[in-house]
């Protein structure tokens, strides 16, 4: 951890060891109507940890529901801990994630594509950074929580950015909020991608990685299985608030 004049800018895990940190991080859970739950892990990834690491590798999705918010994230953990946005100040949250998605079809992200998830767990919001094996984008969400009137999903990519990925490909991926002067700006390599003035910021957010699929459900039923899986690798977390004092 180094401490500059005013910001703290830790790495929340360095990946050191073998196993996941299980103080440090949870699967994303879902309770259910007859008292199970969903747990968003998929049963059969390849994961590793080490190296200064988390990496997933998912032959074939096999994780589903019927329910639009359970079926799209397939394998989605997130940090244990809420980080506090002061009142006063750009709070940065920056990863480098590669993606590739295995048997998915070409430019069609719906399919599975790796996500850096910066989420407010209480009312909903969500600011992800979002990679398939072919495009990069941003994700700004409210869920369908309860109370929510209108939740959305957009997906909002910068065709004009010059960014450009291929399978497996590395990129460092940044989400910084300001809760006084109500702006969320999405970077990828230090480039803007997307902005939002007059934002809804909440006052804490945890931190995911996560794979995912974007097929809406029909009739009660997911249609988001179609054989493929997908590839993510995710290293140098590293959380930037400035400090309180």
């Amino acid at each position: 951890m180094t401490i500059t004049d005013d910001i703290a800018s830790p790495h929340y895990d360095d990946f050191a060891g073998t196993e996941l940190d299980t103080d440090k991080w949870m699967f994303l859970e879902y309770p259910l109507p007859d008292g199970s739950s969903h747990v968003c892990a998929e049963p059969n990834a390849q994961v590793s940890v080490g190296d200064g690491a988390y990496a997933v590798r998912i032959e074939r999705f096999d994780n589903h529901h019927g329910v639009q918010i359970i079926d799209n994230p397939k394998h989605l953990l997130f940090t244990t801990k809420a980080f506090e946005l002061p009142a006063v100040g750009q709070s940065r949250f920056s990863v480098r994630m590669s993606a590739e998605g295995l048997n998915t079809t070409a430019y069609d992200y719906r399919d599975g594509f790796a996500a850096f998830n910066v989420l407010d767990l209480v009312d909903g919001w969500v600011f992800d950074l979002a990679a398939s094996s072919d495009r990069i984008f941003a994700i700004h969400e409210r869920l369908p929580f309860p109370g929510v009137v209108a939740p959305f999903t957009h997906c909002v990519d910068a065709p004009l950015s010059g960014l450009n990925t291929e399978p497996g490909a590395e990129h460092r991926y940044s989400v910084a909020l300001d809760r006084e002067a109500r702006t969320v700006v999405w970077e990828v390599d230090g480039q803007p991608v997307y902005w939002i003035a007059d934002a809804d910021v909440p006052e804490r957010v945890q931190v995911g990685f996560g794979v995912f699929t974007l097929h809406p459900v029909q009739d009660d039923s997911s249609v988001s299985l179609r054989g493929q899986g997908f590839s993510a690798r995710w290293r140098d977390l590293t959380v930037e608030i400035p400090n309180s004092a």
